[in-house]
């Protein structure tokens, strides 16, 4: 899938559903294009997210690699697996909602509604690649991403 076709596959339904949540678009679409190399790469069905397993529903075991001691090594891991974008997307704004681990993340959010602060607070605990806040944010500025942002309508 070329960039533009993914985000128009993913754009609306982000917007929309993020917007329930309070959360920027934005961010969850770079992530999934990030994740998934564009869509390329969704791990299970419409896992754009990279998600790890989080103990209920499908998923798929399968190598990745992740940045551990200032090296990448690979490991095999469990990915969660959807029945569709929709609960992809849900389960990304849960994630970053409820999971105490981006409590300070969303604080951030809340406390600035700053994207960038948001992405700098959540970027280490979502990935362990230690450009991962700057590949985002440079995906969301390259796309215009914001576009999708529910306050921008």
């Amino acid at each position: 899938m070329e960039p533009e076709e993914f985000i128009e596959s993913i754009g609306d339904e982000a917007g929309k559903i993020c917007a329930n949540y309070n959360l920027p678009a934005s961010v969850c679409i770079a992530q999934a294009a990030l994740e998934s190399g564009w869509g390329k790469y969704a791990i299970g069905n419409y896992n754009y997210f990279g998600r790890k397993w989080n103990g209920w529903g499908d998923y798929v075991e399968l190598p990745t690699k992740e940045y551990i001691n200032g090296q990448f090594v690979t490991i095999l891991d469990k990915f969660q697996s959807y029945d569709s974008l929709d609960d992809a997307i849900k389960d990304w704004c849960v994630l970053m909602t409820e999971e105490p681990a981006y409590a300070e993340a969303l604080a951030e959010w809340h406390d600035t509604w700053n994207i960038e602060k948001f992405v700098e607070a959540m970027a280490p605990v979502y990935a362990t690649d230690p450009e991962y806040a700057s590949k985002i944010m440079s995906t969301i500025h390259a796309n215009d991403l914001e576009r999708f942002d529910g306050w921008n309508d």
